[in-house]
C-alpha cells in the first residue's frame, strides 16, 4: 500500500488507539498510561543532517503511549511532492516512511540524571533498518540547561555507530503560559558500511567524523488543557569539509546546510 492509502491507514490507527485509551483511562489514576497525538507540518524533512525531501511540504504525524517509564511511538512522513535529484523515479506525493520506537526511561539516577534505552524500526520504501540506542541526560541546576549524550547502533542495513551530544533550555514566556525551547545537537558518525556512507576523500573507506550541528527554536503555546501549538524553526549544517561532501552527495537537494521549520500541534492526556 502506498501514498494516500497508507497515510489514512496509519492516521486511522492512531485515532482509533488514542480514542480507545482516552475512553478507558481514569484521569484520577496517576499510574494510568499517558498518550500524545501530534502532527508536524514542515518545509522539509531533515534526518541527521541529510535532506530527505526537496521543495515540498512534509506532514509528520505521530502517536506516543507511555506508562511507568516505558513508551512506544509510531511516526510517519508524508511528502506532498517528492523531488529527489538523485532518483527521478521518486516523484509525486507519497507516504515514504513509518518508524516504530519502543523504549524505557529511568529517571531515578543520582544527580537527577535519566537513562533512556530502546530501539527504532524504520519501515522505508527501500531497505528497512533497525537501531538500538542508549542515552544519559541531566539538567544543570544553575543554568537550567539539559545536557544529553546518546549512542545509536544500526544493526540491520547500513551498519554504523551514531554519537549525539545535545543541549536544551526551556524559558518561560510572559504570555499565555507559553515557553521558548532552544536546542542544539551535534552528531558524530562512525560508519561501518562504505557503500552507504563512504569517506569522500577515500571512497574505499568508511566515513568517520563529526557530521553536522543543528540548532533550533520552538515556541510552545498551550491552547486549553490538552492542546499545544508549536511554531518551530531549525538550521542544520556540516561540521567538516568531508561531512559537507557526504551530506551534499546524499541529500535530495544536494545541500549540506538546511534552514527549515513549520508548525506542530499536539494533544496530550
Amino acid at each position: 500500500m502506498k501514498g494516500k492509502g497508507r497515510i489514512w491507514v496509519v492516521l486511522g490507527l492512531m485515532v482509533f488507539l488514542g480514542l480507545g485509551l482516552l475512553n478507558g483511562v481514569s484521569r484520577a489514576d496517576e499510574s494510568a498510561p499517558s498518550t500524545e497525538l501530534a502532527v508536524d507540518v514542515l518545509s522539509q524533512y531533515i534526518w541527521r543532517g541529510f535532506a530527505l525531501s526537496d521543495d515540498s511540504v512534509v506532514v509528520q504525524p505521530s502517536m506516543t503511549v507511555s506508562y511507568l517509564g516505558a513508551y512506544v511511538n509510531i511516526w510517519g512522513n508524508y511528502d506532498t511532492d517528492r523531488n529527489n535529484e538523485h532518483d527521478k523515479s521518486l516523484d509525486g506525493a507519497d507516504w515514504d516512511e513509518t518508524d516504530f520506537t519502543f523504549g524505557y526511561t529511568y529517571d531515578k539516577l543520582p544527580y537527577g540524571a535519566s537513562l533512556d534505552v530502546g530501539g527504532i524500526y524504520y519501515a522505508l520504501d527501500g531497505d528497512d533498518s533497525f537501531e538500538l540506542y542508549a542515552g544519559l541526560s541531566a539538567t544543570c541546576p544553575k543554568t537550567g540547561i539539559n545536557f544529553g549524550v546518546k549512542v545509536y547502533r544500526e544493526i540491520s542495513h547500513f551498519p554504523a555507530w551514531w554519537y549525539e551530544l545535545s543541549a536544551e533550555r526551556d524559558i518561560s514566556l510572559p504570555w499565555y503560559q507559553a515557553s521558548l525551547s532552544l536546542s542544539a545537537s551535534a552528531m558524530y558518525l562512525d560508519s561501518k558500511d562504505k557503500g552507504a556512507y563512504p569517506d569522500p576523500d577515500d571512497p574505499g573507506d568508511e566515513f568517520s567524523d563529526w557530521l553536522y550541528l543543528q540548532v533550533g527554536a520552538e515556541v510552545n503555546i498551550p491552547v486549553g488543557k490538552y492542546l499545544t501549538v508549536t511554531p518551530k524553526v531549525y538550521y542544520s549544517f556540516s561540521l567538516s569539509d568531508e561531512a559537507k561532501d557526504l551530506l551534499e552527495d546524499n541529500s535530495w537537494d544536494n545541500h549540506h546546510d538546511h534552514f527549515f521549520g513549520g508548525i506542530g500541534i499536539s494533544f496530550s492526556y
